[in-house]
């Protein structure tokens, strides 16, 4: 089943309601985010039912993740994302079977798999690692960075709470890989205490004021995933019922301001 698995290729969108003119990848949200916080949403792979599991972190805001959401509404969606992980779980596996002696070079596989599949859009230039999901191994993550190493004419880029992986990995890391720190998780105290290496910072505001006050500009469409400093997002998607983000998604509506992304 794994070789089966193996000689499949992984799964890209093209667009999405904020972004177009570049392949997205995606894999299960919550399930593939070990450092999430208070966003920690889950849809399960089998109903699609919304599991929320908040946890403390920094003084980040509480919100449901909208890339669960996706999940939970769409099957289709929940389906390849899932078939996405599987099909890189069995790429490690592989390669931990057939080289035991040489379990740390895992990644190995991944990234030819993740190669194979590029090959398939041999025109777009840019590719937004996780629309959906996190960097779940560190070895997941060198196989990425060694994915953008060999392909240098094309821009790689990825929001990560996976700070302790990328600070590893640090001196690895090529130049057109571009990681932005998503502030909420549970290594949240890493930005703080390195800011000369998490110098592109994600931080969800409820409204726009918010975001004016702390000195911050909202990004509505990745652009800032290539500068050198802080930046926000406002929260958006569906909210749980009572609770602070979704009463300020309702008044930014009744203000005819920004609720959220939708394709035209």
């Amino acid at each position: 089943k794994r070789r089966r698995l193996l000689m499949e290729l992984l799964k890209f969108s093209t667009s999405n309601g904020k972004l177009d003119k570049r392949l997205i990848f995606s894999i299960p949200a919550g399930y593939t985010c070990p450092h999430a916080g208070k966003c920690h949403t889950f849809a399960q792979r089998d109903t699609g039912k919304i599991m929320d599991n908040p946890h403390g972190c920094s003084e980040s805001p509480e919100f449901r993740c909208f890339a669960a959401m996706a999940e939970a509404r769409f099957p289709t969606v929940r389906a390849s994302r899932w078939r996405n992980f599987d099909l890189l779980k069995a790429a490690r596996n592989i390669h931990v079977d057939a080289n035991p002696s040489k379990p740390t070079e895992y990644y190995l596989a991944m990234k030819q798999l993740i190669m194979a599949s590029l090959d398939a859009h041999p025109h777009r230039d840019l590719v937004r690692i996780h629309e959906s999901g996190d960097f779940w191994t560190q070895h997941y993550m060198k196989a990425w960075m060694l994915v953008a190493k060999d392909r240098p004419k094309q821009k790689f880029y990825a929001y990560t709470k996976s700070l302790k992986m990328w600070w590893n990995l640090q001196d690895e890391i090529p130049d057109n890989f571009y990681l932005t720190a998503s502030h909420g998780g549970d290594e949240d105290y890493m930005i703080f205490q390195f800011p000369e290496v998490y110098q592109r910072v994600a931080y969800v505001v409820y409204t726009e004021q918010e975001a004016i006050d702390r000195g911050l500009e909202i990004d509505h469409d990745d652009s800032h995933c290539f500068g050198d400093k802080p930046f926000a997002l406002l929260v958006h998607g569906s909210q749980p019922a009572g609770s602070e983000a979704g009463a300020a998604i309702q008044q930014r509506k009744k203000e005819g301001g920004f609720v959220g992304y939708a394709k035209k």
